[in-house]
Formats: C-alpha cells, structure tokens, sequence
C-alpha cells in the first residue's frame, strides 16, 4: 500500500470534502479512507508506517493518493511533520473561502453537532480590532470556555493533540500565514490555492488548473462541484425536532445530548459580527488579492472600512 503524497488542505467549511470527492473521481487519484485521517494531528502516529498504508487499501496504481484532513492548515507543526515523515516532493491543493462567511459558518459546524455552547456575540464581538490580538485573545476565551465546558473536547483527544483547534473559528481563518509555513517547507510551486467562491460557479476553470498542476487529463473532472457537508441546523427549539437532531447526532456517532437552547441559535451572522469579522480579516483579501492578482472585494472578500 502507497503513502500519501498530495494533500488537500483548508480550514473547515470551505469546500474541502467536496473538492475531495471530485478528484476521487479521477483515474489518477485516490483519495484516503476516510477522507479526513487525522494522522499527522497526532504525533504519536508517526511512527506507525502500516496505519498510515492502511487509509489507501484500494490503491491500484494511482499517480496521487490524497489526505483531505482540515486540521493540518491551522497546525504549525503540521508541515514539518509532513516533510519529516514523507520528504518534501508533495502537492498540495489549498481550498479557500471569504474569511467572515468561513468563521461564522465554522462556528455554526460546532453549534449543529452541540460542542459549541457560547453565543455567536459571546464568541466574536469581545476581540480586537487586530487579527493578531484577536487571535490571542481567543486563544484565551476557548481555555476558558473549555475550562467550564462550553465546548465539548473528550470526543476529540483521540484524533488531535490540540483539541481546542476547532474553536479558533477567527485564528483557523487567517489563511496566509497558515500556508506561508507550507511554501517556505515545499516551495510555492508545490502550493495551489483556490477559492471556494470558484469552485461553485466556475468549476471548469478550476478543473483546467488542478489539471496542469497534478499534470492529469482534466476531461475526467465532474463539470460541477459535489455539494457535500452543507451546514444546516435543525429544530430543536420543538421536542420533536430534538428526538430528530439526538437520532441524528447518534446515527453518526456523537453521543452529545441535544439542548433545547440550540433553537435559538441565530443562523445568520448579525450586521454588528459582521462588520467586526470584516475589519479584522481585510487584510487577509489585501494579502490574497495581491497573490492571486486579482480584486478579491469584487467576489465579497471583506476590505477595510473607511473612516466616517
């Protein structure tokens, strides 16, 4: 069995599992069973060669096989971890998304699966203006939170040594300098980035640009994007909207306790937690609109506000 040697990497929500599943219908790619390993999130793993083997059982001469794990772009061990288990020849596709829509719809993940027990206000409106303040100080509220069990983390210490990762909805949406660490280990020539905004409407274009980086025939790409992992939250604010959520959550092995609060959560970001998430990540579209050479506030990318 074959070891991985393309990564799919992006934070959570930003098309990832999709972005998986078409290139797991080309010839020449096989993606890892199951999509997300975890392997390299756990440094107790590395050594382990035959687990590592084993998410590619199905290999039958494939050019890519590919790990989908989201956790690996937020983790700043992640790409040395890489290149010391497996060398530095790897691809890796990088799929990004409008940062306030990525944050809040990460937030959301946690609230529909019951782990996220703060409000949206709790959560945004207390940081800083400045990404960098505003990712220590929620650093700091996550400890807190986790300290009295306002996220749930049990169910995670078995799959990463950092279990409050995906509780930085703000720090896991400050893309550069999460794949700056990735082209300085690989270079940028093995680094592809694409945005999840161009996926959806342009899948063609995009299937031409996997095409030439992987050097596969593009024509074996699905025109369109799979629609998968779509967040959505059910009723719970009924009781029988709870027994439907609580067989859900069972069905697919979380065992957290549906609470009737979860109904009220709001679904949409307010204008005030949007406005906040703009101002702190304008400079993410300052910094990827330079890179990909092009406007990015034209497709919603936030930009700075100006002075009143």
């Amino acid at each position: 069995m074959p070891l991985p040697n393309m990564f799919v990497l992006g934070a959570q929500k930003c098309g990832t599992t999709a972005l998986c599943d078409l290139l797991n219908n080309h010839p020449d790619c096989l993606v890892s069973e199951p999509k997300e390993p975890n392997y390299f999130s756990r440094a107790v793993n590395l050594p382990d060669d035959a687990l590592l083997r084993s998410y590619y059982k199905k290999a039958a001469g494939e050019k890519y096989f590919i790990d989908g794990t989201t956790t690996y772009l937020a983790d700043p061990e992640i790409a040395s971890r890489i290149a010391g288990r497996l060398g530095k020849d790897i691809r890796f596709i990088v799929a990004l998304r409008n940062p306030v829509s990525r944050a809040f719809s990460g937030f959301m993940h946690m609230v529909k699966r019951g782990h996220e027990r703060r409000t949206a206000e709790e959560v945004f409106l207390s940081l800083s203006d400045d990404p960098l303040e505003a990712a220590l100080t929620e650093r700091v509220a996550v400890a807190k939170a986790a300290a009295y069990k306002q996220v749930v983390i049990p169910i995670y210490a078995k799959q990463y040594d950092d279990v409050l990762w995906n509780y930085r909805y703000l720090g896991n949406t400050l893309y550069s300098a999460q794949v700056e660490v990735f082209d300085r280990i690989f270079g940028t020539d093995s680094v592809l980035v694409l945005l999840f905004e161009d996926l959806i409407k342009n899948m063609e274009g995009e299937n031409a640009k996997i095409a030439t980086f992987l050097g596969v025939d593009g024509s074996s790409f699905p025109d369109v994007l799979p629609s998968r992992n779509i967040t959505s939250v059910g009723n719970t604010a009924t009781f029988l909207g709870r027994m439907e959520e609580q067989a859900r959550r069972i069905k697919r092995g979380n065992f957290v306790m549906v609470r009737r609060e979860e109904g009220d959560v709001s679904k949409e970001a307010t204008p005030q937690i949007k406005q906040k998430l703009a101002t702190i990540f304008a400079g993410e579209t300052e910094y990827w609109s330079k890179r990909l050479d092009r406007n990015l506030a034209e497709i919603g990318w936030p930009v700075a506000r100006k002075p009143e």
